[in-house]
């Protein structure tokens, strides 16, 4: 079955007021079906099943490219895309960084365990009841091994990600557990931390490395994720 988690952060509303970066991933790709459709009153600006290897230049539906790195964005749109992830190490992460009010968030899982990175970018595309419009500058920022964020049947049968071997589902039965751990975290940044570029095992927790330079400890428990 597939799994995953489904937190969504609310961010500032301001035009790129956070910055978004996912660690150990090999490529990027839009929905292979239409997210929302105008017949439904919902809209999407990504061009559908549009594949990509930096979330700074994706293909839109109307030709060019866009900054997914930069949330929120493209306002009156919701738009859909998975980052699969390589499965390397013993952790990986995600991270999204507010520099004006100084602080980043970070999730963190066994890549082993929750394989790839959905983002849900909700930002008034959809028109229709209940959110009639009004929900923006909302991310999903979804762990998981699933197709997607499509269904069992979807993800369990035969799709172009699982015919390349890369895992959409997992095997759950009596005789073997899954253990399903993530943590999210809210890191204070010091001044001059523009943002996240990359987050290390250090002792008594990780180190959260900015752009600039600058360097914050946080106390994660990184085997809660490692399951040791």
């Amino acid at each position: 079955m597939p799994i995953g988690t489904h937190p969504c952060l609310q961010f500032p509303d301001r035009e790129g007021a956070g910055r978004i970066l996912i660690g150990r991933w090999k490529f990027g790709q839009v929905l292979r079906t239409d997210f929302e459709t105008p017949a439904n009153k919902g809209y999407s600006a990504l061009k559908v099943g549009a594949r990509f290897r930096s979330l700074d230049r994706v293909p839109l539906a109307k030709g060019g490219f866009t900054d997914v790195s930069r949330f929120p964005a493209r306002r009156g749109y919701d738009d859909l895309v998975m980052l699969v992830g390589d499965g390397s190490g013993d952790f990986a992460w995600s991270a999204i960084t507010f520099p004006e009010e100084r602080f980043a968030v970070l999730q963190i899982k066994n890549p082993r365990v929750l394989r790839h990175t959905v983002l849900w970018l909700s930002n008034g595309g959809r028109h229709y009841a209940p959110w009639n419009g009004r929900h923006c500058n909302v991310l999903g920022l979804e762990e998981v091994t699933s197709y997607f964020h499509l269904g069992i049947a979807e993800s369990t049968r035969p799709n172009p990600l699982s015919r390349a071997g890369i895992p959409t589902s997992v095997m759950l039965t009596p005789k073997t557990p899954y253990r399903v751990a993530t943590i999210l975290a809210a890191v204070a940044l010091p001044a001059g931390f523009d943002e996240v570029a990359s987050v290390h095992a250090v002792e008594g927790g990780a180190e959260v490395v900015a752009r600039s330079g600058k360097r914050v400890k946080t106390p994660v428990d990184l085997n809660f994720v490692r399951g040791e």
